[in-house]
């Protein structure tokens, strides 16, 4: 891209007489780099107002992020950083060996992707998110389809420190998770968090494999929370649930609107309505999950009690395709829909469905109120009624 304007010394053009609130405005049409290949160097009037603008960096690609180390980073100041996202470790690593996180002390938004341990056993890297007291959202990405991470640690350090080290306190989106699906068992040991009683900012949450006692632990800070996701399996303990299990006073997630949960096999109707007392205001709701929970009576009977709000739900059940038991709930389902007034109310559609060519197969009970049923096919499997509309 060539230099936009063209000003010398001697013949100043009248668009230097633009006010500096207008050129801010005119600069935030820009990403960092095309601002400054194209307006930095103009003159010192121009740079001035460059050096106060807020930056936001996203630097995944590596051709933007070698231009960024090579022409831009030398002449910023880093206070001025507002957003960086980062993805790969080694890049991730470099970057911060050039400005350490703790410099940043105006982001609001921090995501890094594709990230491994610094094995670093005192967490000096993720200690800095203590001087980040302006963050609003924070996305980590641990592992990447080449290679998992296995190393808990660091994601267990920085929950804890975020829930009750006070770290971050103007945090209200969080995304702290594995790439995929490991083979091993990652869930965070048990138990890995410290009762936390102060409720936080956090309005979108998402961790991947918490336990069920975390979730108890955490409720208390979670009284803001609009939505959350634990997005590959929660893990459970009956010996340690009845042990942690308290008496509900009042509902700790009052304002939660969207409830997004992997669940696995030893999880019960018990664990799911404790979680929904805690959440009346309920709106959406999500159950992934092996066919244990594929039964009609015993949902109608909890959502008809618990999620008197609620206008959208879907449960995915997994089953092997010779398995007669989760064939037989699945269809026993499906008769519920069709014959059962709470069902047919809400226009719930049941759907069996395989994946790929693999022995896995699944089941789909979903209802959106307002929705009809071929708008629900719709949302669920748009492609496959985009070829059935094709003329």
């Amino acid at each position: 891209m060539e230099k936009l304007i063209t000003i010398s010394n001697k013949h100043h053009s009248g668009i230097e007489l633009l006010s500096v609130e207008l050129w801010r405005e005119i600069f935030d049409y820009f990403n960092v780099n095309d601002l400054w290949y194209s307006f930095r160097g103009l003159n010192k009037h121009i740079d001035g107002i460059i050096d106060q603008v807020q930056l936001h960096l996203n630097l995944e690609r590596k051709g933007k992020y070698d231009y960024y180390i090579k022409n831009i980073l030398p002449f910023i100041d880093v206070v001025n950083i507002r957003s960086l996202k980062l993805r790969k470790h080694n890049r991730i690593k470099h970057f911060f060996s050039i400005s350490s996180l703790q410099s940043l002390v105006q982001l609001r938004l921090l995501s890094l992707e594709y990230i491994y341990s610094f094995d670093d056993n005192l967490f000096t890297f993720w200690n800095q998110l203590s001087s980040l007291k302006y963050l609003r959202s924070l996305r980590v990405i641990f592992g990447s389809k080449f290679r998992s991470n296995n190393h808990l640690e660091e994601k267990q350090f920085i929950i804890r420190s975020i829930f009750t080290q006070d770290f971050c306190p103007l945090l209200n989106c969080i995304i702290i998770k594995n790439y995929g699906n490991d083979s091993v068992n990652t869930e965070l040991p048990i138990p890995s968090l410290i009762q936390s009683t102060k409720t936080t900012n956090i309005k979108y949450l998402t961790i991947d494999r918490l336990t069920f006692v975390d979730l108890i632990e955490l409720l208390p800070a979670l009284q803001k929370t609009k939505s959350f996701c634990i997005d590959d399996e929660f893990f459970c303990n009956d010996q340690l649930f009845t042990q942690r299990i308290v008496p509900i006073a009042m509902s700790l997630m009052p304002e939660c609107s969207k409830l997004d949960l992997s669940v696995p096999a030893d999880m019960t109707f018990e664990h799911i309505e404790y979680i929904l007392k805690h959440t009346p205001n309920l709106k959406k709701l999500i159950i992934t999950n092996d066919w244990h929970l594929l039964d009609a009576k015993k949902w109608e009977s909890l959502l008809s009690v618990r999620c008197l709000r609620l206008l959208e739900f879907e449960l995915t059940c997994n089953g092997a395709d010779n398995d007669t038991d989760y064939e037989e709930a699945g269809y026993d389902f499906e008769a519920e829909c069709k014959m059962t007034t709470f069902w047919m109310e809400r226009n719930s559609v049941v759907m069996h469905e395989s994946y790929g060519e693999d022995d896995f197969y699944f089941t789909i009970v979903k209802f959106h109120i307002g929705k009809t049923i071929d708008e629900l096919y719709a949302m669920i499997f748009p492609y496959e009624m985009d070829i059935k509309d094709d003329p």
